[in-house]
């Protein structure tokens, strides 16, 4: 049998390393030039952006001594992308003439256009990924992938709505089958891959995330659900006297036992968000991880030794070079704020030097924010977790890689990506498989 370390019956398999070139020699250079392109384009040129980056992780990730090949191009999904808005566009329109035609529709014309988008998200998620598998090449060997988008979505509608009703116990099991589906119609060359993730297998570090964040959610909400007596008031929430844009709660619900749940919900409530952004890296390691040591292809297995703290740092990093960045950024306009108040030589009545040096500061750091935090997200956040994953992963039975025969199939078209970044459900890498 085989085991994690590579071995069968005893016998040691080849095992090969998948490595990242951590240099990141001239990545920069293309995040700068991917946001400043960006940016005077309208968001035009965030497909070349796009293509650049997978490009770039590609070719330095090798796998048995070979480095991946991004075929793609920013023109594919540029012009994908407008195929699908003329797609798109209609489907909106019709949504909201059937609201206008019909009274009784429109009560649920927001439940309609959720469900309708839902589904065109999934869908787009699933040929996305096809899109980007048929522009990956190893060693001159084309990946692909088949099976159906409609099937998938279906499959992420009713996982999605048994994680409802479940309160959210299904999430597990809904993430374990649809990778498995998407890596049971993972191809390369002619070798199909498989997997054999289980629910099961996430269902301990979700319990950790969910007793932690959802289940006090919950609790709190159903406290309030049941000291409204099921039913929310109208009048819970008053405009604020003198500021008609701000509200408070009702002064005739005070001493009550819904303001008592009220502000056990907004208490709850942040301290929840605060727990779910330090306990999501760890779930996702550890989802990442199961999920690479459960791939395999044919006989060649992988296995991975991921950590959480792995998809900690970088996060930590970031946000430690953000916080600095407004430090500076604060101290320079304590700065020129205190010029203009001893005088500044600002003559009467008239605009002085100091008031045009922080007119220039304050769209110099508005632009240098957006700039810094482009860079900094490739750089700390993509790079680290993309290497983390990369590094901490071996292949066992690279013998039967020589094996792989070149498929003939043709690469897919852009329009499959293009719908998923009209409806802002693509990204530029995806982490893992």
């Amino acid at each position: 049998m085989e085991s994690v370390a590579g071995h069968i019956d005893g016998a040691p398999r080849p095992s090969g390393a998948i490595t990242f070139d951590r240099s990141l020699k001239g990545l920069t250079g293309i995040a700068v030039k991917g946001f400043l392109l960006s940016l005077i384009t309208f968001g035009i040129y965030r497909f070349w952006y796009i293509t650049n980056l997978r490009r770039y992780f590609w070719s330095r990730t090798t796998v048995d001594g070979s480095p991946g090949e991004y075929t793609g191009t920013g023109k594919e999904l540029f012009l994908g992308f407008l195929v699908a808005l003329a797609i798109l566009v209609p489907i909106y329109i019709a949504i909201f003439a059937l609201s206008l035609m019909s009274p009784a529709l429109a009560a649920f014309g927001g439940v309609l256009s959720f469900v309708i988008l839902y589904l065109l998200g999934q869908y787009a998620i699933y040929r996305g990924r096809r899109y980007r598998a048929s522009r990956t090449l190893w060693r001159g060997i084309r990946l692909g992938q088949d099976g159906s988008a409609w099937a998938y979505a279906g499959m992420a509608a009713g996982w999605s709505l048994l994680t409802v009703v479940t309160l959210g116990l299904a999430f597990p099991f809904m993430r374990a089958s649809l990778e498995r589906y998407r890596i049971r119609h993972t191809l390369i060359g002619t070798a199909r891959m498989d997997s054999t993730a289980r629910g099961t297998q996430l269902l301990p570090y979700w319990l950790v995330f969910y007793g932690v964040v959802l289940l006090p959610l919950l609790a709190a909400a159903a406290y309030f659900l049941v000291a409204a007596g099921f039913k929310i008031p109208t009048d819970l929430m008053v405009a604020k006297p003198g500021k008609p844009g701000d509200f408070i709660m009702n002064p005739t619900y005070a001493g009550t036992p819904v303001a008592t749940a009220l502000t056990v919900l907004g208490f709850i409530g942040p301290v929840g968000v605060i727990a779910a952004l330090l306990l999501i890296p760890f779930y996702r390691a550890r989802e990442t991880r199961l999920f690479m040591n459960a791939a395999s292809l044919g006989s060649v297995t992988l296995s991975s030794t991921l950590r959480a703290r792995q998809f900690y740092w970088p996060y930590i990093v970031y946000f430690l070079s953000i916080l600095g960045f407004f430090l500076v950024i604060v101290l320079v306009f304590l700065g020129l704020g205190l010029l203009i108040g001893l005088g500044g030589g600002r003559e009467p009545g008239g605009f002085s030097a100091v008031h045009a040096l922080l007119l220039f500061t304050t769209l110099a750091a508005y632009l240098g924010a957006g700039l810094l935090f482009a860079v900094l997200y490739v750089r700390i956040i993509q790079a680290r977790l993309w290497a983390a994953v990369a590094e901490s992963t071996q292949v066992h039975g690279t013998e039967a890689l020589a094996q792989i025969v070149a498929s003939s199939r043709a690469p897919a078209s852009g329009l499959n990506e293009g719908l998923a970044d009209a409806l802002d459900v693509g990204g530029a890498l995806q982490i893992g498989f």
